[in-house]
């Protein structure tokens, strides 16, 4: 379900969408929460198309590293994501999960189902 291939393509949501005049507090945070989400998930499809992309370069290059570390942007974009109110979609939970345990250095040694229990102490 959440593998690159199988995704819908990520929607644009103009700021004022819904009407400059009818502004409500629960349409503004809506729209604040679809704003995260859609950079929560180009985050990972970044990330999930650079592992993609490294495949491609012979393996015997200096360049071909399956594993990666997390920088103090992923870090933050993490912590961004495990705060989000209401929590973040199941798919995007298992994405994030997933992905981190195929490619980062340190919690692929970490069994899958404790992942995003790490990520919610960062």
């Amino acid at each position: 379900k959440t593998l690159p291939g199988n995704r819908p393509p990520i929607p644009n949501i103009h700021e004022n969408a819904f009407g400059a005049y009818r502004y409500s507090e629960d349409i503004v945070q809506n729209f604040k929460l679809c704003s995260y989400l859609c950079q929560f998930w180009s985050w990972i499809v970044k990330r999930e198309m650079k592992h993609n992309q490294s495949k491609i370069v012979p393996s015997n290059s200096s360049q071909n590293n399956n594993y990666d570390c997390l920088c103090n942007i992923d870090i933050d974009m993490l912590k961004r994501v495990c705060k989000l109110v209401p929590p973040p979609p199941k798919d995007l939970v298992d994405t994030i999960v997933n992905y981190l345990h195929s490619y980062d250095y340190i919690l692929q040694n970490i069994p899958k189902d404790i992942v995003w229990k790490v990520l919610e102490y960062i």
